[in-house]
């Protein structure tokens, strides 16, 4: 539970219907967060916003319809959103004008994602990712 004894919710935006469900189930293991919707574009994860309480977004980069970048930048027309953590398995690391941009847009984490068996370490990556979603809503 959060400082104010309600979970933190999360809203999960990736295309991948596989890695979707890896976070999904992530997040409903781990005590004090919950899933506030799973949906597989930028479209999805804007209609969500209207319709579902969302304390932080977890927004892959590359979905059809409307790329993370642009839900960020439409985010910024609204001038309030939640927090939101990047999970993305583009390369960014070696692109630092792209991470300054997402960054500006309001992305206060940037993950890496690779699921795959020579990827990450999957037990770092829970731990970088709920630290990640916790200090996207410092309110909780």
């Amino acid at each position: 539970m959060s400082l104010r004894g309600n979970p933190v919710r999360v809203l999960i935006a990736d295309d991948n219907p596989v890695v979707r469900r890896i976070l999904q189930k992530l997040v409903e293991r781990e005590a004090g967060f919950e899933v506030a919707a799973a949906v597989g574009d930028g479209d999805e994860c804007l209609d969500a916003l209207e319709s579902v309480e969302t304390d932080v977004i977890s927004l892959d980069l590359e979905m059809p319809r409307m790329s993370g970048r642009s839900v960020l930048m439409k985010l910024v027309e609204r001038n309030s959103h939640p927090g939101v953590v990047v999970v993305t398995g583009l390369p960014i690391w070696d692109q630092p004008s792209l991470r300054d941009e997402l960054r500006s847009l309001g992305a206060s984490e940037i993950l890496y994602k690779d699921f795959s068996p020579s990827g990450n370490d999957f037990g770092i990556f829970s731990k970088e990712y709920f630290r990640a979603l916790r200090s996207a809503c410092p309110a909780h």
